[in-house]
């Protein structure tokens, strides 16, 4: 059990960290250093929490991993199945400004990972058909691929997620941030369509309250008008 989970994990870092330092060197480009560190280290942070909590899984037996696996694909399947419901809930659509650069990444690690859950549901179908020694290790070797395709279908889903500005908040990487839940926001000085957005308060455990946003230059002063209409300008910080 420990080592096949020691394998999903290790499989799980192969894609992440290289994802992660391509996602840092495009957010410098396109939203400057400070957007790209906030991002950076908000990332190592929600995955460093998920190793942990995959760990102290992984140490419960040999239901851990199994049960971490299943978890985290009922978690994808509910959010995704109430994403139209979320949506609605933030009214009418004003802006759609389409999709940005992180998503676009997000988009190729989704493909890597759909990769990789091809190849552990090859190999789950071979354990299978060879004959296992009971049901919790089908389970074992079923809840590999049950895994790595729910983390193909998120990044997918992230991926192809749009930018959206609405009656009642901002659509974001499949996201509603109500109006209310934001104070502030500004545009770099060094990069025009790069604008900064303050919530009141961080969103979720171990996020900052800042989001950077390059917004095309197409679309640029119709958001100017949506935000001046819903939030306070402030000076660059």
């Amino acid at each position: 059990m420990f080592q096949s989970f020691s394998t999903g994990l290790i499989l799980l870092l192969i894609v992440i960290l290289p994802a992660m330092a391509i996602a840092y060197a495009i957010s410098y480009r396109t939203i400057g250093r400070q957007a790209a560190q906030r991002r950076l280290g908000r990332s190592a942070l929600l995955i460093l929490l998920a190793f942990f909590v995959a760990l102290g899984l992984g140490s419960l037996g040999k239901y851990g991993s199994i049960s971490f696996n299943f978890l985290f694909a009922a978690f994808v399947a509910l959010w995704l199945l109430s994403w139209n419901w979320r949506k609605r809930k933030a009214g009418a659509l004003l802006l759609d400004v389409g999709r940005f650069s992180q998503s676009k990444l997000m988009l190729w690690v989704g493909v890597l990972e759909a990769l990789f859950a091809v190849f552990n549901t090859s190999s789950a179908i071979n354990k299978i058909s060879t004959g296992l020694g009971n049901d919790t290790k089908l389970l074992e070797v079923i809840s590999q691929p049950v895994l790595f395709w729910s983390l193909a279908i998120y990044f997918l889903s992230m991926g192809l997620s749009r930018l959206e500005f609405r009656e009642n908040g901002i659509c974001y990487m499949l996201s509603v941030v109500k109006w209310e839940k934001l104070t502030s926001y500004w545009w770099s000085q060094d990069k025009p369509n790069i604008v900064t957005i303050e919530f009141k308060q961080p969103p979720y455990l171990l996020s900052t309250g800042l989001r950077s946003l390059r917004i095309p230059s197409a679309h640029r002063d119709a958001v100017k008008q949506i935000l001046a209409e819903h939030l306070m300008m402030t000076d660059v910080k």
